[in-house]
């Protein structure tokens, strides 16, 4: 394993890589500022340019480009509250309000830092876990895939901006919506109306945007929005130096928020889509100021933001381990592979480990410097934020349709997006959470999918399995963990409050 590390590090190192990788960073970062563009439109973009390289040139700059597309993403989030790719809604809870109360920097610094560093933890979790993923993965079973995605829709409840309620609502309302298209398992058209663009159900990008970028352009557009205090270019600086400061001194949360997004990239099926998500309601639920999420808590920037790169490890374990992609953009990438005239696996493993190794390098290069590249404009950038509405709303409105069409081409996901923007106008003004509606739309089709296969191959015996006991334990103590530390700190409050009276 030294050795292969070390061989790694050489295929690294070679100019033209690094060259490649570099060039990379910057194409990532900026697919991920355009809204709707994710890493998904990246990897489909810069597939074609990798046929005739070398192994390691071709699948770095493929690899570099992927995983700083959500670092990219951090900037619309924060400064416009517009994800830059459904992972990124679960930064817009906290990020946008932080940036509306003059924190933008903030939340920025706490955001690139948290996204290098959980980049990293995600390679040191992949290179250690590479030489024995093979017997653990194929434990992983439907059972427990289905009882991942269950943990995830329970997870929508924290995601509530008023009450658990709402949040559930909105995610049952998430789950609905994808049920438009084609059954999954028996192939029969379900809510399409007689019309052929919902056959293939709807899409995730216009369902993003339309959520989110449709009601704060309408905001703008109407003067509705209430301006952001205006910060110079020093305080800027400033600003970033202390959410820098803000993750550094939180590695509790950076270090659980990052094993959790390797923990769910390395589950197939279940998709990185859901690790932002998860990761910040669990830093809901364990933090000592819970109140404070949603309404502009450094914390609910860090835990999303760390776990979505942090994933991108985990997905390229199972990726290379077992060649099977643990993300739909390590789909890709695994195409990028056969392109080049590998194919990953256990015996890929064996006869390719230094090549390994050496994307894993590289997933580390770039999280580091994405992190560099964005703080370094982070100063110029937020002043986006600062454009006056008139100027601002039909700029944003131009790169929602762009974002919308480039997706797959067609227009009538443009008509989509501003029809979903009327629902995104509605759950904003009543105070449904909209990054619920999102996570229950991402985990409904495994939750049908996974049912299914797992009551055919078990009945409902796949209860008493290992594995699903240790979720359904996990799933438990989630859904009580919040209630149980407030009855906790209320009795240690009412202990201590005697104790002074009687003293």
């Amino acid at each position: 394993m030294l050795a292969s590390v070390a061989d790694g590090f050489a295929l690294f190192l070679d100019a033209e890589v690094l060259l490649l990788c570099v060039l990379a960073v910057f194409v990532g970062l900026l697919l991920g500022v355009l809204p709707g563009l994710g890493g998904l439109t990246a990897l489909a973009l810069l597939l074609p340019f990798i046929y005739g390289m070398e192994p390691m040139a071709g699948l770095g700059f493929l690899l570099a480009a992927h995983a700083v597309v959500y670092t990219g993403g951090a900037l619309t989030s924060i400064a416009l509250g517009i994800p830059g790719s459904g992972p990124n809604a679960a930064t817009v809870i906290d990020g946008y309000p932080m940036t509306r109360a003059g924190k933008g920097g903030i939340a920025l610094g706490a955001a690139f830092a948290s996204s290098g560093l959980g980049g990293v933890v995600g390679v040191i979790a992949l290179v250690g876990l590479l030489p024995f993923l093979q017997p653990i993965v194929f434990h992983i079973g439907s059972p427990e895939t289905f009882l991942f995605a269950v943990m995830g829709i329970i997870y929508v409840g924290v995601l509530g901006e008023r009450s658990m309620a709402r949040g559930l609502i909105a995610g049952g309302l998430g789950v609905f919506l994808a049920l438009f298209g084609y059954d999954r398992l028996q192939g029969v058209p379900r809510f399409w109306l007689d019309f052929d663009y919902l056959l293939d159900g709807i899409r995730l990008v216009p369902l993003v945007l339309g959520l989110f970028a449709v009601p704060e352009i309408l905001d703008l557009a109407l003067g509705r929005r209430a301006e952001t205090p205006a910060v110079g270019r020093r305080d800027r600086f400033a600003q970033i130096g202390e959410g820098l400061k803000a993750t550094i001194f939180r590695p509790y949360l950076l270090i659980k928020s990052s094993l959790l997004g390797v923990f769910i990239g390395i589950v197939p099926g279940v998709g990185g889509d859901t690790a932002p998500f998860v990761a910040y309601a669990s830093a809901k639920q364990t933090s000592a100021t819970p109140e404070a999420f949603g309404n502009g808590c450094v914390e609910g920037v860090i835990a999303p933001e760390a776990s979505n790169n942090a994933k991108e490890g985990g997905a390229l374990v199972t990726t290379l381990a077992l060649g099977i992609p643990g993300s739909a953009g390590m789909s890709l990438l695994l195409g990028g592979f056969l392109l080049l005239g590998l194919e990953p696996g256990p015996d890929f493993l064996a006869n390719h480990m230094d090549l390994a190794v050496g994307l894993a390098i590289v997933l580390a290069f770039a999280n580091l410097v994405a992190v560099v590249v964005m703080i370094a404009a982070s100063p110029l950038l937020l002043k986006i934020a600062d454009l006056r509405p008139q100027v601002l709303a039909p700029i944003l409105a131009v790169l929602v349709v762009l974002g919308a069409y480039a997706y797959q081409n067609e227009p009538l996901d443009v008509v989509a997006t501003f029809v979903i923007g009327a629902l995104g106008c509605a759950m904003k003004a009543m105070g449904y959470s909209r990054p619920a509606l999102v996570l229950g739309f991402v985990m409904a089709p495994l939750i049908e999918t996974y049912l299914h296969i797992t009551l055919q191959a078990y009945g409902m015996s796949f209860l008493l399995r290992p594995g699903s006991l240790v979720l359904l334990v996990l799933i438990v103590m989630g859904l009580s963990w919040g209630r149980l530390r407030r009855y906790f700190l209320a009795a240690a409050a009412r202990y201590g409050g005697n104790g002074n009276a009687k003293r």
